[in-house]
């Protein structure tokens, strides 16, 4: 079964992910298209805005064009932009902004010296990056400004840590909070600046609660999200397939789609025949482990996936 049905629904976040290399990326890109195609008929006013939390983005190959950190059109589709979120600068923007109350914090509750705490403070906390990258789309999705968020997401190993980030990110609050608390009963003697460093650390640590809250009800919500999980007819793919729909199970995220990608033709030369027999066999096994899911399959394509007639013939086979 294609994904037309998603066209019926009132989606709001589609995440496509996989292991490396199956095609998340043109899938992603190619219904990006075709929903853009949706709303120029029905919903006109609204904008789609696709982006990418892969390290090594390709959005801009998709596409044949220049895509960067912010919001950019894509030529000749006028409601429709693109995204490749540079995390680590997400991040660092991030701490241009916080990062006073977050050593304020540190300082507060520990015996460290000034020096010792930034020097933590500027430590790689793992995921965080992402998670702040996270954070930019909940931000743009809070302005309304656009209708669907389409996200092409990192190879699985990248994703699953993605997906486990609100809760990474809680239990780090949690951590500054009862510092935090530590530092209250002293602060009471303190002059009306130490009051004022309190009050500001008190509002970060809030923000970042609000931030995780939206995260994860964003992710678990079904009537707002689906992971569409990309594949091939390899026994790695079915592996990595499996071990991807097991964590979005842990995680309550919605996923009802599959697609099997880079399937060869029936016919062909023994060589092609060999792998598709081959292929049938794995096809098999998918369809029989995950009986509940809508399948979609893929054939192989004698031609590159990139720019727009390519992508959109990528989007028929998908939804029509």
């Amino acid at each position: 079964m294609a994904l037309t049905e998603l066209l019926s629904k009132t989606i709001q976040f589609i995440m496509f992910g996989g292991k490396g290399g199956v095609g998340k990326t043109s899938m992603s890109a190619a219904t990006a298209l075709r929903f853009a195609e949706e709303y120029a008929k029905k919903r006109p006013q609204e904008k789609i805005l696709i982006f990418t939390t892969d390290p090594a983005p390709s959005l801009a190959d998709s596409f044949g064009q220049k895509i960067g950190n912010e919001p950019t059109a894509i030529k000749g589709v006028e409601n429709l932009f693109a995204m490749e979120i540079d995390a680590k600068k997400v991040l660092e923007e991030f701490r241009k902004e916080y990062g006073k109350d977050i050593l304020d914090i540190l300082q507060q509750g520990t015996y460290l010296e000034d020096k010792e705490t930034e020097e933590i403070f500027s430590l790689d906390i793992p995921g965080l990056d992402e998670v702040m990258g996270l954070k930019k789309i909940t931000d743009f999705m809070g302005s309304n400004e656009y209708g669907l968020y389409i996200v092409d997401t990192a190879p699985t190993g990248h994703t699953l840590r993605l997906l486990s980030l609100p809760e990474l990110l809680d239990d780090w609050i949690k951590f500054l909070a009862s510092l935090r608390w530590k530092y209250h009963t002293i602060v009471r003697q303190f002059a009306r600046e130490a009051k004022n460093r309190v009050e500001n650390a008190d509002k970060f640590l809030l923000e970042m609660k609000k931030t995780v809250k939206k995260v994860r009800e964003l992710l678990q919500d079904e009537t707002r999200t689906e992971f569409i999980v990309v594949t091939i007819a390899e026994s790695m793919g079915v592996s990595e397939t499996e071990d991807l729909i097991q964590s979005l199970k842990e995680f309550h995220i919605p996923s009802r789609h599959i697609i099997i990608n880079n399937i060869f033709p029936a016919d062909g030369c023994d060589f092609v025949k060999a792998r598709r027999k081959l292929q049938d066999k794995y096809i098999h096994e998918i369809k029989e482990k995950f009986a509940d899911y809508h399948i979609t399959k893929i054939a192989l394509q004698s031609n590159e996936i990139q720019g727009s007639k390519g992508l959109q013939d990528l989007g028929k086979r998908l939804f029509d």
